[in-house]
C-alpha cells in the first residue's frame, strides 16, 4: 500500500522535448539502477482520418548493464503562464490511446546498443486536429522500495504530436508578454521574456530575434526560439533571452562542480567580470529591445512584433571618471596658484636690484 511509483523525468529535458531541432541523441534521464536514451525528439506526424501513419522510436541502454524495458503512454500538456511541460496518465476521455500500437512493449536492451521500437497509429475517420502523447521507456523490473516505502523509478519519454489534417485548421499565435527584467541596469546583462500563446486548434511555433537599438542604431542581435520550439492549442510557451554583450558583464559564480551559486534568499550569486578586450561594449545609454517573430497559418509567413526600452548606467564608472576628473582639475588649478605665487615672489627681487644699481 506504501509502494508510490515516482516517474524521475528531468523539468528541462520535458522542456526541450517540444523542440523539432534537436541533435539526434537525447540526453538520458537517470535514476538509481536505471540508464537509457532516446531518439528522435520529438516526433511530428500528419495523417488523414482514416489512414495509418507510422515512426520509429530508437532507444538506447548507455550504461555498463543490462536493461529490460517497457512501453507505457501517457499524456502530456503544457500548463501555466510559461507553459511547463506535464506527463499526465491517460484518463477515460483519452480514447486516441487506443489507435497506438507497437511492434514490441517489453523487451532487452543490451548495454550499448540501440533498440528500434515501431509505433503505428490507426487514425479514424472521426478524427481531427491535434494528438499529443508521450512514448515512456522505463525499466520493466521491478524497483526496490527506499527505506521509506518508497520506490523511485526511471523514465525517459518521446513525445509525440499527432496532427490529423481536416478543413478548419487554425494557426494563430500571439506574444502575450515581452519585457526585460529591469528597467534600469548598471551592467549587462539584460534578461528578456517573451511568452507565446497559441489561440489555434494545431500546435505551430514563432521563432525570430530581437534587435538591440540605440537610437537609429542597431548594436546587436538575439535569437528567440531559434530551435523552432512548438506550443499545444491553448496553451503558453515562454522564451527567455539574455544580452550579455558588454563590458563588464555579471556572471554566475560557480561551485567546484560548475553549479552556479545561490545566497540565503535563494538568487543567483553574480560577480563582475571585467574583460578588457571587450571595453569596445562598454553600454551607457538609452536602448530600445525590438521583438520580431514570425509563425507560418498554413499559408503564409506572419508577422508578430513587440518593444520594450531600458536605460544603462554605469554609475561606478561614470563615478571613478568624474572622480579622476576632478583629480585632474584639482591638480591643475594647484599648479596655476603655485605658479602665480611664485611670479610674485620673484617680482621684488627684482625691483631691489634695479635701485641698487642706480
Amino acid at each position: 500500500m506504501g509502494f508510490i511509483r515516482q516517474v524521475l523525468l528531468v523539468l528541462s529535458a520535458a522542456l526541450m522535448a517540444l523542440l523539432p531541432c534537436l541533435p539526434a541523441r537525447a540526453q538520458p534521464v537517470s535514476a538509481p539502477g536505471f540508464a537509457a536514451s532516446i531518439s528522435p525528439l520529438p516526433i511530428l506526424l500528419n495523417a488523414k482520418p482514416g489512414s495509418t501513419v507510422s515512426a520509429d522510436l530508437r532507444v538506447n541502454n548507455p550504461s555498463a548493464r543490462d536493461e529490460r524495458l517497457k512501453v507505457v503512454v501517457k499524456t502530456f500538456s503544457q500548463d501555466g503562464p510559461a507553459g511547463n511541460v506535464t506527463l499526465h496518465d491517460p484518463g477515460p476521455s483519452d480514447t486516441f490511446i487506443n489507435w497506438i500500437s507497437f511492434s514490441r512493449t517489453e523487451f532487452d536492451a543490451p548495454p550499448g546498443l540501440w533498440q528500434t521500437v515501431k509505433m503505428t497509429v490507426n487514425v479514424p475517420k472521426s478524427a481531427a486536429f491535434g494528438y499529443y502523447f508521450a512514448v515512456e521507456f522505463t525499466s520493466a523490473t521491478p524497483t526496490p522500495k527506499t527505506p521509506n516505502g518508497t520506490a523511485v523509478q526511471g523514465a525517459v519519454a518521446s513525445f509525440v504530436l499527432l496532427n490529423a489534417e481536416v478543413p478548419g485548421e487554425k494557426r494563430q499565435m500571439q506574444v502575450t508578454k515581452f519585457t526585460a527584467d529591469h528597467r534600469f541596469y548598471e551592467f549587462l546583462p539584460v534578461g528578456f521574456t517573451v511568452r507565446l500563446h497559441n489561440s489555434g486548434n494545431v500546435y505551430a511555433g514563432a521563432s525570430g530575434n530581437i534587435f538591440i537599438m540605440r537610437g537609429s542604431k542597431q548594436v546587436d542581435v538575439l535569437n528567440v526560439n531559434e530551435n523552432h520550439g512548438l506550443v499545444l492549442p491553448g496553451s503558453n510557451r515562454q522564451f527567455n533571452v539574455n544580452w550579455n554583450s558588454g563590458f563588464p558583464i555579471y556572471k554566475p559564480v560557480l561551485d567546484s562542480n560548475g553549479q552556479p551559486l545561490k545566497s540565503k534568499n535563494g538568487s543567483p550569486k553574480n560577480k563582475l567580470n571585467w574583460n578588457f578586450s571587450q571595453i569596445s561594449k562598454l553600454r551607457f545609454g538609452h536602448y530600445t529591445a525590438k521583438l520580431a517573430l514570425v509563425y507560418n497559418d498554413g499559408q503564409r509567413d506572419v508577422p508578430i512584433t513587440g518593444s520594450v526600452s531600458f536605460w544603462i548606467i554605469p554609475w561606478r564608472l561614470i563615478g571613478f571618471g568624474l572622480f579622476i576628473l576632478l583629480l585632474i582639475a584639482g591638480l591643475i588649478t594647484y599648479v596655476i596658484i603655485l605658479r602665480r605665487k611664485l611670479n610674485k615672489l620673484k617680482v621684488p627681487k627684482a625691483s631691489k636690484r634695479t635701485n641698487n644699481e642706480s
